[in-house]
């Protein structure tokens, strides 16, 4: 509670203690000040953008019969309410602190009271559920769930758009990626957001999300090099586990994202076209790849400086990942070289403990297989060691076929060192270290929700995220949305009929921000 009297009070104190040293004899009329005291609004409470802000103080008047008071409810000195309690839309104002007041005027002497107190103004996209969907015209719209969902959703209660303020999505979407850190620029911790897409004047849209505006629109035109005559028509982005490396694969090629500016595409002894890249979670600075030409998988690099033959043409440069090297076998396996991956690769993961494993997850016709590398940790290691192939494990999975889906878990929550693939509507965990073991059961998805086309995990990595699709479903949007609590592999949460084909998702929840602290779902 604060209370604030204007200067001219203590005056008028002052005013009578001088008076009382002589005699006066006079007869006049004393008005008692009527005390107001403004207490239970509540300080730093967050609003989305363009919502309803209600505000029921408690106010204390000395004497209420004879009172006669007027209110004023400012944001940043905006007057929006003059009522006593406020519940009004909120105006248009920048994202962000906001400093708020309640003023109360005794009309009759003129005596004011004020209550200040702060709100966060966030925009509609702020801290939840990304779903990038592909419409049958091959157009993109965004559907976004609010990370603080705590009951099943209408079509009414999820937002959408189709595109980042003014800046409009591309045809053919492919992905969304987020990093998570400290914007030094307005003190907060927030998601940065990526967007690809195949089609468009800008390929790669970023932002962030206390804004949602473009931060860098990322094209053809980005490559620190404009006479190269690159294009940029970027397939998937991977950062590594510390945030600090950030690399694009674009036309099977790999580049180097630095200073918000493309470098040259790497260039290679041979030709490539790589896929399912994932930058080491370790100290070292490469990459493990797939080749779609050869099916093969292989790790890149830049050359080093370190007294190895560098072939013509080539030059040590850390942003330039030229460097390829093919694994080699084992001590284990001798006869065993680089094999060809047989199905579907689904996704490369990358698990480190002192060294690095690697496996290649695939799928076939009730089958799943774990192709297995192994890298040691090459710092300071001269000359730089081959990776090895170490094996391939497969599993009978009724159900599976090439169109399975996978979400790769990451070093937090029930997730963590996990990855969980759908073989038909049933969704089996593995261990991404150690040795390949058999898929376990996390759950089974209805059936009257279409068959399972994406899987996806919570930031906090606590909740596995289902899109189903009902090809025979006469809504417009054939796609439902599941949330499973993976400590508890039960279904909380259906979202019905709210999506186009799902081509990209990230969960950009977050309960231990110091913007938003608590606002999250702890999932």
């Amino acid at each position: 509670m604060k209370r604030f009297l204007f200067p001219y009070t203590m005056a008028f104190a002052l005013a009578f203690s001088l008076g009382a040293c002589s005699e006066d004899e006079g007869n006049y009329d004393y008005t008692q000040i009527n005390e107001v005291t403004i207490e239970g609004i509540e300080v730093n409470a967050v609003y989305e953008a363009g919502s309803q802000i209600v505000a029921t103080p408690t106010i204390t008047v000395l004497d209420e019969a004879t009172s006669n008071l007027s209110y004023q409810w400012t944001i940043n000195g905006m007057e929006v309410s003059t009522e006593r309690i406020l519940d009004t839309m909120l105006p248009p104002l920048d994202y962000g602190d906001q400093l708020c007041a309640l003023t109360i005027t005794d009309n009759d002497t003129g005596m004011q009271y004020i209550q200040t107190f702060n709100i966060q103004v966030m925009n509609p996209f702020n801290y939840g559920y990304y779903f990038f969907t592909r419409l049958d015209d091959n157009s993109t719209e965004m559907a976004y769930i609010q990370a603080k969902s705590t009951d099943d959703s209408t079509v009414d209660d999820v937002k959408y758009t189709t595109g980042v303020a003014d800046q409009a999505f591309g045809n053919d979407p492919r992905q969304i990626f987020g990093t998570y850190g400290y914007n030094q620029a307005n003190g907060s911790y927030e998601w940065t957001l990526m967007f690809l897409s195949g089609e468009g004047e800008y390929p790669a849209i970023v932002t962030d999300n206390s804004a949602f505006e473009p931060t860098y629109l990322l094209s053809s035109n980005s490559f620190i090099d404009q006479e190269g005559g690159y294009t940029f028509n970027p397939e998937e982005v991977l950062v590594n586990i510390q945030g600090t490396y950030m690399a694009f694969v674009s036309n099977g090629q790999f580049i180097y994202y630095t200073n918000s500016k493309l470098y040259r595409p790497a260039r290679h002894t041979q030709d490539y076209y790589w896929s399912h890249a994932v930058i080491g979670m370790g100290p070292d600075i490469f990459a493990w790849v797939f080749d779609e030409q050869s099916r093969r998988v292989y790790t890149i690099q830049a050359y080093r400086n370190n007294g190895e033959d560098i072939p013509e043409g080539f030059e040590v440069d850390n942003n330039a990942w030229d460097r390829v090297m093919e694994p080699v076998a084992s001590e284990d396996n001798p006869d065993a070289t680089n094999p060809v991956v047989e199905g579907e690769v689904l996704a490369i993961s990358d698990y480190y403990a002192g060294s690095h494993a690697c496996k290649v997850v695939t799928a076939a016709p009730d089958m799943m297989r774990v192709y297995t590398y192994s890298r040691p940790w090459i710092n300071g290691v001269n000359p730089v060691p081959n990776p090895v192939y170490t094996g391939v494990y497969e599993f009978a999975l009724p159900g599976m076929d090439e169109n399975a889906s996978i979400a790769v878990g990451g070093r937090t929550g029930a997730s963590a060192y996990q990855y969980y693939v759908n073989a038909g509507n049933n969704i089996y965990y593995c261990a991404t270290g150690g040795v390949p073991e058999a898929p376990v059961l996390v759950c089974s998805i209805p059936a009257e929700y279409g068959e399972v086309e994406y899987l996806g995990l919570s930031a906090l990595g606590n909740r596995l995220v289902v899109v189903a699709y009902d090809e025979s479903s006469s809504e417009e949007r054939k796609g439902t949305v599941l949330f499973v609590d993976l400590s508890t592999r039960q279904i909380t949460h259906t979202f019905p009929h709210i999506l186009h084909h799902c081509s990209g998702f990230w969960g950009a929840n977050d309960a231990n921000s110091t913007f938003l602290a608590g606002y999250g779902d702890n999932m």
